[in-house]
C-alpha cells in the first residue's frame, strides 16, 4: 500500500512537473514570436535602430541559397553566378532596409523550437518592394537568449526570384533604346 502512494505521489510529480516545462515553452515561442513580428515592423517601418537591436552582432552568418530555378536564370547572363552567398560578409544586416523603397516581408507557416536558452524559427516568406512580390522562400533563424532578450545569431534563407517583375527604371531604359 505504501509503495502505491509513493508511485502515485511520483507520477503527479512528474505530470506536474511536464505541465510547467509546457507552459514555459509556450512563453518561449511567443517571446520568439514577438521578435518575429518586430523584425517585420521594423522593415516595414525602416526602423533601423529597432532591426539592429534584434541581432547578436552586426556580423553574423547571412546565408542566401538560391532556386535552381533562379541559378538556371542568372548563369545564362553570368555563367559564374553562385549558388549561395553569404551577405554577412557585406556588412551588418540592418542594411538591407532600403531607405527609399518601400518594402515589406510577409512571413507565415512559422515553426518554433526552444529550450528557453537556443531557440529555432524556420517559415515561409515573400519579399515586396513597392507592392511587388519580387522574391520567396524559406528562411531559418537561429536564436539565443542573452541579458537583453532573444537575439538573432544567424539567417539561412532560399531565393527564387519572380522572373516577371519589372521595375519602372529598366522599363523605361528599355522604352527610351528602342
Amino acid at each position: 500500500m505504501k509503495l502505491r502512494s509513493i508511485s502515485i505521489a511520483f507520477i503527479a510529480m512528474i505530470l506536474s512537473c511536464s505541465s510547467v516545462a509546457n507552459d514555459n515553452i509556450d512563453v518561449y515561442k511567443k517571446e520568439i514570436e514577438t521578435v518575429i513580428e518586430t523584425f517585420r515592423l521594423a522593415i516595414i517601418n525602416k526602423d533601423r535602430e529597432t532591426f539592429k537591436s534584434l541581432f547578436y552582432s552586426e556580423s553574423i552568418p547571412w546565408i542566401a541559397v538560391f532556386s535552381d530555378e533562379m541559378i538556371n536564370a542568372k548563369r545564362k547572363l553570368k555563367p559564374d553566378f553562385p549558388r549561395s552567398v553569404n551577405f554577412g560578409k557585406y556588412g551588418a544586416p540592418v542594411k538591407m532596409i532600403s531607405e527609399k523603397d518601400q518594402q515589406e516581408e510577409k512571413i507565415w507557416n512559422i515553426k518554433i523550437e526552444s529550450d528557453g536558452y537556443l531557440g529555432s524559427v524556420h517559415f515561409n516568406y515573400s519579399d515586396h518592394r513597392n507592392g511587388i512580390k519580387k522574391a520567396f522562400g524559406t528562411e531559418a533563424w537561429d536564436l539565443i537568449k542573452g541579458e537583453s532578450g532573444w537575439k538573432i545569431v544567424s539567417v539561412m534563407y532560399t531565393v527564387t526570384e519572380i522572373p516577371q517583375v519589372i521595375d519602372s527604371a529598366s522599363l523605361q531604359v528599355e522604352q527610351t533604346e528602342k
